[in-house]
């Protein structure tokens, strides 16, 4: 108890004291790292599984009040964007607290390697390139055509994010209630900052139909650099429905699924406006399953990127993979992500094996 004062009563301090000595910006960016990097099984969905009760990493960090069976595997992601030069990790797994209780934990990491840095490259020297003629376009610190960079001038840098994200839930008045806590540690060059934020959810059956709803960094996420200047992300309100159909004959499952997002400061082109000022994004999401054995996964996102997937599910082992197109002639969100979720006693017998055979 004594730590747990001591944690907060220090995250006040810091709080303000930077506030005295530095800015204070509302933003709409810095939090995407846990919206960009998920699970294979949720990217397929596009993101809309939010009222889907499965046991996935990526659905708990959609909705934390999906967090109510306890998951004995851990599940790992790989993510490679734009031609290799962003790629990202996700790890997530359960962890007991207790008997009874435990905590969804999902670890990320994304980076973005060989940035260039052109400040100070530029060899202002306007239209006709040469220094000191003063004609149009020298010294107004941008290129313009004639001039051009100095390449031995030019260097680059790197841009790594850490993401640590916490789920728990409890039963409340027939609806399932839970939050996450998540802690980002963001690093640009030699640049850091570190930030917390919480997510609340919920989560009920009625009528053999599912409701989610979350509200996402309530009452804001912040985010501290070390020059002192605070970040805060306001908050935003997202529901979702599911609804199961199985046909027995077959031993087929079906679930279609939507997602509605109302959004605040971070709508982008492709937001619809709800009654000519709230901006919204929707995304929906179908996924059959046969014998519980084999998944097959589309998505479709707001922006109209679209989204595929197939898995496979064993005892101890599933395997998802999933495609996202924006289909766009540039193919820049075009990638392929392939998860692989063990069960955590399967890796443990395969351990304690390999130990016995080096002794």
């Amino acid at each position: 108890m004594i730590l747990r004062k001591n944690i907060i009563y220090s995250f006040f301090s810091i709080l303000f004291l930077s506030k005295g000595v530095s800015d204070i910006n509302v933003v709409s960016y810095g939090w995407e790292v846990f919206e960009r990097n998920s699970d294979s099984r949720t990217l397929a969905l596009a993101q809309s599984s939010i009222a889907y009760p499965i046991q996935n990493p990526g659905t708990v960090l959609l909705n934390p009040a999906l967090s109510f069976n306890y998951n004995n595997m851990i599940g790992l992601t790989h993510q490679s964007r734009m031609s290799g030069t962003s790629n990202s990790e996700f790890i997530g797994f359960d962890k007991y607290i207790s008997d009874s209780s435990w905590v969804s934990v999902i670890i990320i990491y994304e980076g973005v390697d060989g940035i260039p840095d052109t400040r100070g490259a530029l060899l202002d020297w306007g239209l006709d390139g040469i220094f000191g003629t003063f004609d149009p376009g020298e010294g107004n610190g941008s290129i313009d055509e004639g001039e051009r960079l100095d390449i031995d001038k030019i260097r680059f840098f790197n841009q790594n994010i850490f993401g640590l994200y916490g789920a728990h839930s409890k039963i409340f008045n027939n609806w399932r209630i839970g939050f996450g806590l998540k802690i980002i540690l963001h690093t640009i060059d030699k640049e850091f900052g570190i930030g917390a934020g919480l997510d609340f959810g919920a989560f009920r059956n009625y009528n053999n139909t599912d409701i989610g709803l979350v509200v996402k960094n309530l009452p804001s996420s912040g985010l501290i650099w070390e020059s002192g200047n605070i970040e805060i992300s306001p908050p935003s309100l997202h529901f979702g429905l599911h609804q199961k159909f199985i046909i027995s004959k077959y031993k087929l499952e079906i679930n279609p699924m939507l997602r509605g997002s109302i959004l605040s400061l971070d709508r982008s082109i492709d937001s619809e406006l709800v009654l000519g000022e709230i901006p919204m994004e929707f995304s929906a999401g179908f996924e059959a399953i046969l014998k519980n054995k084999l998944f097959f996964r589309i998505g479709m996102f707001q922006r109209g990127t679209f989204a595929s997937g197939i898995g496979f599910s064993w005892n101890d082992l599933s395997v998802d993979y999933a495609f996202l197109s924006d289909g766009s002639l540039n193919g820049i969100e075009k990638n392929h992500l392939l998860s692989v979720s063990i069960s955590i006693e399967r890796l443990k017998k395969y351990f304690s094996n390999e130990n016995q055979e080096v002794k």
